[in-house]
């Protein structure tokens, strides 16, 4: 354990040595010529008006001089760029919790009376660090591709753009696939949570609704059309919640989607109010949210319903002479119904015809609030709030705590020592609703550097 640690310690002085020789040119500053803080509101998580713009025209803005380029090569005509936009992300982080079981809670008195050690922290060396080509490919046609490790191995994703200028507006359609983004990975531009990576907080399952209720993460392959105005932002779309046709029957069906959001701007400040859904069903395998037991129980399909619906609410500008941001998301619903059984029919199922794997949102209502200000442009202090409310039913494992129904508090800081070299501290406090469950709490520490 000490040699575990030593090791750990020894990479994160690596890591901050090798931090301090890099250069702010992540892909799409390279591509633009730009800061990367004229996209980005405050720290390297968050989109301002301009990033989104700039997502939501495929990626088309780019600068004449293309010297900085990783890549490059002749110029092939059809708007095709002679360069190829390469950056990386590298993540050190350090997760300490304190009285967590299982990472969920510490039970007073276990199902067998033996005690339960707790969680003595997580030490994750250029953990989520992933490798992007992005930017431009070709007139109205943008990419961003992102290889990463996962579980020990490594995995690709990434989607496609195609935007048109409507008037004083794009409209287009992104087409997409992800192990761990979710659903609206396709074109989703604000920072409440709905897209994994665009969030105020590192520690998302604590301080996000979205990502709390499994709503805005997790496996999504799917297509969506978009229209992105000065006021109204729209995107109507479909997906299947996995990466491949495995798990799914020849006759399945993709869940739909929508989202509407509406922006204003009100002096410094900038509103914006939204709404989305996720509704209908589809054809699976008995296996297909346990893949690993395909081929070792009998084969079977079933029907998975999903039906998901919440509002958020982004304010970005000025705050006392000062940059900041406040997102707010509420999850009113997200469920998930397997093979039309309630639970009792569930577990009295013929094995040819049960489910294998728990479903990560049976039944999900959560509610978050973030704020950030900025009293230096380096440095962004941040509050939030988070109440989940687990209605679903689950087959319980007994060496496991189900503590999921839980309000958690959090404060935390955004410190950046150049613009593509940051340092996120960020403290929790959780209460279980539980009774037998007592409050724990959680410290996360990360560095992120991109170049």
């Amino acid at each position: 354990m000490k040699k575990i640690r030593s090791f750990s310690i020894v990479g994160v002085l690596a890591f901050l040595a090798l931090a301090e020789s890099l250069r702010a040119v992540p892909a799409f500053a390279r591509q633009t010529g730009l800061e990367c803080f004229m996209c980005h509101a405050g720290n390297q998580t968050n989109l301002n008006a301009m990033g989104r713009g700039f997502a939501r025209s495929a990626y088309q803005m780019k600068k004449e001089d293309n010297s900085d380029s990783l890549v490059s090569g002749e110029k092939v005509g059809l708007g095709i760029p002679t360069v190829l936009n390469a950056s990386v992300t590298l993540k050190a982080r350090l997760d300490k919790g304190y009285d967590v079981i299982n990472g969920k809670g510490y039970v007073l008195d276990t199902y067998d009376g033996e005690p339960l050690e707790s969680n003595r922290g997580l030490y994750e060396i250029f953990k989520t660090s992933t490798l992007n080509l992005g930017g431009k490919v070709a007139d109205n046609v943008g990419m961003l591709l992102e290889l990463r490790e996962k579980d020990s191995r490594a995995v690709f994703g990434g989607k496609v753009i195609s935007s048109f200028k409507t008037g004083d507006a794009y409209s287009g359609v992104a087409i997409y696939s992800t192990n761990d983004y979710g659903p609206f990975s396709g074109m989703e531009t604000y920072n409440t949570g709905l897209y994994k990576p665009l969030r105020q907080f590192e520690n998302h399952k604590l301080t996000n609704a979205a990502q709390a209720a499994d709503l805005g993460s997790g496996e999504a392959t799917g297509v969506q059309a978009f229209y992105s105005g000065d006021v109204i932002f729209a995107t109507i779309g479909a997906y299947v919640p996995m990466r491949s046709s495995d798990g799914l029957s020849v006759n399945g069906t993709a869940l739909p989607f929508a989202r509407l959001a509406l922006e204003r701007q009100f002096g410094d400040l900038n509103l914006i109010v939204g709404a989305y859904g996720i509704k209908g069903s589809l054809t699976a395998k008995n296996t297909a949210l346990d893949s690993a037991l395909s081929g070792l129980v009998p084969q079977a399909t079933v029907r998975l319903k999903k039906e998901a619906y919440g509002l958020d609410l982004q304010l970005e500008g000025e705050a006392f002479s000062m940059e900041s941001m406040l997102t707010i998301n509420a999850v009113l619903r997200n469920k998930t119904t397997l093979d039309d059984a309630s639970l009792m029919n569930y577990l009295v199922l013929p094995i040819s015809q049960q489910v294998y794997g728990d479903p990560q949102d049976a039944d999900t209502q959560a509610t978050s609030v973030s704020f950030e200000i900025y009293p230096l442009s380096s440095l962004g202090l941040k509050v939030a709030y988070l109440y989940l409310d687990d209605k679903g039913p689950h087959t319980y494992e007994l060496d496991k705590v189900d503590a999921k129904d839980k309000t958690a508090y959090t404060v935390g800081l955004d410190y950046s020592f150049r613009q593509n070299i940051m340092l996120t501290m960020e403290y929790s406090i959780v209460k279980p609703d539980r009774v037998d469950v007592k409050d724990y709490s959680d410290l996360l520490t990360v560095v992120t550097v991109a170049f």
